[in-house]
């Protein structure tokens, strides 16, 4: 083999590899939205234990402050731990991409990346419409809109919902 072939074949090869980058990000993009819908759902079935053993949705405040942020996630994760979701759960994968990966274990950086409709506490409310969002991505990081989980435990997008 001379010299010439053996650079054609690294040409080749590297040409191949070029175009497989696009693709393994596709890859990454849609396990990524998939981990965000496991969430959903672990929220989603946390959240009806908790609503069959307390016998209304979680009552937890919020505001438009910032330094709510932290005190408003540190509730909802504290109020349905017991029912099995982690901290880890309440965060998007993409989005913690996005931040650089800061370590949402650490009391400055707790936050949740879905956010809940606020229902009153009667017992039959959350469950009174079957379209109604339960909890909702904080933002449209998927590329479809924000991810979405209704009452009756279905998960779509944003846009898809809407039809824009």
């Amino acid at each position: 083999m001379t010299l010439m072939e053996l650079l054609v074949v690294f040409l080749i090869i590297a040409i191949l590899a070029l175009l497989l980058v696009p693709t393994v990000s596709g890859f990454r993009a849609r396990a990524q939205r998939a981990q965000c819908m496991i969430n959903l759902r672990g929220l989603y079935t946390a959240t009806e234990l908790y609503i069959q053993q307390n016998g209304s949705w979680p009552q937890i405040a919020s505001d438009d402050s910032d330094e709510n942020d932290q005190a408003y996630a540190a509730a909802w994760i504290a109020a349905l731990k017991p029912f099995g979701p982690l901290e880890k759960t309440w965060i998007c994968p993409t989005i913690q991409n996005l931040m650089q990966n800061p370590d949402y274990t650490k009391a400055e950086n707790v936050r949740v990346d879905y956010y809940a409709t606020p229902f009153d506490d009667k017992p039959t409310t959350p469950h009174q419409w079957p379209r109604q969002p339960w909890f909702a991505e904080t933002a449209d990081v998927h590329g479809h809109g924000n991810l979405i989980i209704f009452t009756d435990g279905s998960i779509s997008d944003l846009r898809t919902v809407t039809g824009k």
